[in-house]
């Protein structure tokens, strides 16, 4: 029997992670044909699926006018407001406000505003809906999109990014043709911070219960829906010995001196389109390194975020004896574009393995660094922007991270002092900040046994195998 081809989209670094590293696209190759639909020419990721048997094709440029793109905005302004409902949203636009308080973003919130109220109209949304179906095929390449689908006679569409632009018409295409529809949502805030997913898929793939009471609250439709809790599929790594690097290969490929006796602290950095101010952090660990005020004189390791650059920290820093700066995977043209490879995943593993406190503002790293039972703390003070300190503080109560926080398994240091107190606390005792790292795994990836990869494969394959058996 002819195997099912599977679609299988990718539209940013962290989708190869998930499908290729983990191994998932090996095995879906037992019992379908998966198709690699790539919306980027990432040539040394494509020469390697191709040498592994793996058919890829390019995604053709898929343009949307201005006329779309505008009314599409109207339509999450819909969503934002009557159907996710998420505090994480408010609270995150809250304090991006008080970041920057230029004239666009005033127009921008005056703007939604005023649509918002226009929604309460009678027959609003159906309005809404109406003209979106229509300019869809009028003001973008949806028809053309469809045409290109159907001449690969697929059967089936695996994402785990429904939410992206890049993918947007393309699935919407795919459904539209009748090709059975599958997701698994690539991270815990997915959800309840991006924008509407339009497409109604036949099975959705999360990391927890949260996720689960999510969709069902968000779309209700996924209550007739399959929602299966797998886990998550890129965190599987950490359990896997292989991927931890020799200590002295990990601290030559970071830069660390083969010699060094010194403890590390490792500062995982964030975006600077979210967090601007983020650098003060590492500038305020390195000063009172610098002074004695932290035990044992350790050394800093900062990684900085795939899609970040790494030079607004360094200019921030000055010269410093006390950090090293490392990168993660980085695209050539776009930093949100590029091949993680094998080494990456295994550099990430060793570093969070091998330094001994994990420090990050709100970011999933506090997950990452709890399947290593290691201290978490996160800064949640602003000596930039002090008006702003409250905001930050509250990005830590966003809806996919308040599980984290009532684990008590991360330190909210909210001063420079405190940030220097936990530190040490992290340094001399770590365990009495370490209990809760169990249940943050828990709570958040709800699997710990390195399975959540086979689990997403074979919900893949019980609905494939039901199709054919129909």
């Amino acid at each position: 029997m002819q195997k099912k081809r599977i679609l299988i989209p990718i539209s940013f670094s962290f989708s190869i992670r998930y499908i290729v590293r983990t191994g998932l696209i090996d095995e879906i190759k037992k019992f379908a044909h998966p198709v690699i639909i790539l919306t980027w020419n990432q040539e040394d990721l494509i020469s390697e699926l191709n040498l592994q048997g793996v058919e890829v094709h390019l995604l053709p440029e898929i343009k949307r006018d201005d006329i779309y793109a505008n009314h599409r905005r109207k339509v999450d302004y819909w969503f934002n407001h009557f159907m996710s409902k998420s505090p994480s949203k408010k609270i995150q636009q809250k304090f991006l406000a008080k970041q920057n308080t230029s004239q666009v973003k005033l127009v921008s919130r005056l703007r939604e505003k005023y649509n918002i109220v226009k929604m309460y109209l009678p027959g609003a949304k159906e309005k809404l809906f109406a003209k979106e179906a229509t300019i869809l095929s009028k003001h973008t390449d949806y028809e053309n999109v469809i045409k290109w689908v159907q001449n690969l006679n697929a059967d089936t569409v695996f994402t785990v990014t429904p939410f992206h632009a890049q993918e947007d018409i393309f699935l919407r295409a795919c459904k539209s043709i009748g090709l059975k529809m599958l997701t698994a949502i690539l991270s815990f805030d997915n959800i309840t911070k991006r924008g509407w997913i339009p497409v109604e898929y036949d099975v959705y793939m999360v990391w927890n219960k949260y996720n689960f009471n999510e969709l069902k609250r968000i779309y209700p439709y996924t209550n007739k829906k399959k929602i299966v809790i797998t886990g998550a599929p890129q965190f599987d790594f950490y359990w896997n010995k292989n991927y931890l690097l020799p200590i002295t290969e990990w601290k030559k490929n970071v830069g660390i001196p083969l010699d060094n006796q010194r403890k590390i602290i490792l500062y995982a950095g964030g975006p600077k389109s979210l967090f601007p101010n983020e650098p003060q952090y590492l500038k305020h660990i390195d000063e009172a390194i610098t002074e004695g005020k932290i035990i044992g004189n350790p050394i800093v390791l900062f990684r900085c975020h795939p899609v970040d650059e790494v030079e607004r920290w360094k200019k921030y820093l000055g010269n410093s004896s006390n950090v090293i700066f490392d990168i993660s995977w980085t695209g050539d043209k776009n930093l949100l574009l590029a091949n993680v490879t094998d080494a990456d995943i295994a550099k990430l593993c060793s570093t969070l393995a091998y330094t001994d406190v994990h420090i990050n503002l709100c970011s999933t790293m506090t997950v990452d660094g709890s399947a290593f039972s290691k201290p978490q703390i996160g800064p949640a003070y602003d000596d930039v922007l002090p008006v702003s300190a409250k905001l930050l503080k509250n990005m830590y109560w966003q809806e996919h991270f308040l599980p984290i926080i009532k684990t008590a398994g991360i330190k909210l240091a909210e001063s420079k002092q405190q940030l220097i107190d936990y530190i040490n606390q992290a340094l001399d005792n770590p365990q009495d900040m370490i209990i809760a790292a169990d249940k943050i795994i828990n709570e958040i990836i709800t699997f710990s046994d390195g399975q959540s990869t086979s689990r997403v494969v074979e919900t893949i394959r019980e609905e494939i195998q039901n199709d054919a058996s129909v």
